[in-house]
């Protein structure tokens, strides 16, 4: 049975969804009037600093999945201090100090509106898993990081020429968001062994 698609009044946009973001209400707009339903409650969102996670909360919403890893990558610089905003990347040594509710946050609004499928506690329980068993070549083949001859994917400035995926349907699960490997793998393994996915909500049933 085909669908009516129903043009949602402001009064009904999703939580987080400012009216002046055109492609957002569009795809809302679009939308199926059954989906209305479907809209995906916001999780928790704390914070040991006042961090403002309403701009990851609205990309996430509306299916923005290469803004919502942009706009991961910024929180952890600015989660990291003043150095790391100074540098413009965080340090490896960095990673574990970032703050446990935050990094906690971002996980959930993550986890939430990809289904489980994206996050850095789905990334680490690839990477824990007997078939990978903590060895990074085989993360990045799980993940979908490598293209079939074995080198790495490129993530470009250009999204179309960006080499990532972000089509939480098309994607594997791990596949965002997305940590710098140029400087070496350390980051990501800091990242993946946070202290955050050691609480009962991000661990493995």
């Amino acid at each position: 049975m085909l669908l009516q698609p129903l043009l949602l009044p402001f009064a009904y946009l999703p939580m987080g969804v400012p009216a002046s973001r055109p492609a957002a209400l569009a795809r809302l707009a679009c939308a199926p009037f059954m989906q209305v339903a479907e809209v995906i409650e916001p999780p928790l969102m704390e914070s040991s600093c006042g961090f403002d996670f309403v701009p990851l909360l609205t990309a996430l919403q509306t299916g923005e999945w290469r803004e919502a890893d942009q706009l991961t990558r910024d929180a952890l610089i600015k989660l990291a201090g003043s150095a790391a905003v100074a540098r413009g990347y965080v340090y490896f040594t960095e990673a574990p100090n970032l703050p446990e509710e935050d990094m906690a946050t971002i996980e959930r609004l993550w986890r939430a509106y990809s289904g489980n499928k994206f996050g850095y506690s789905v990334q680490r329980d690839v990477f824990n898993s007997k078939k990978v068993g903590r060895n990074f070549e085989k993360l990045f083949e799980r993940i979908g990081w490598k293209n079939p001859d074995g080198t790495l994917l490129r993530w470009l400035p250009e999204a179309k020429s960006d080499e990532f995926i972000y089509d939480v349907e098309k994607a594997v699960p791990g596949h965002l968001p997305l940590t710098s490997t140029l400087r070496g793998t350390q980051l990501l393994q800091r990242l993946m062994d946070h202290k955050a996915w050691e609480r009962d909500e991000f661990t493995s049933s």
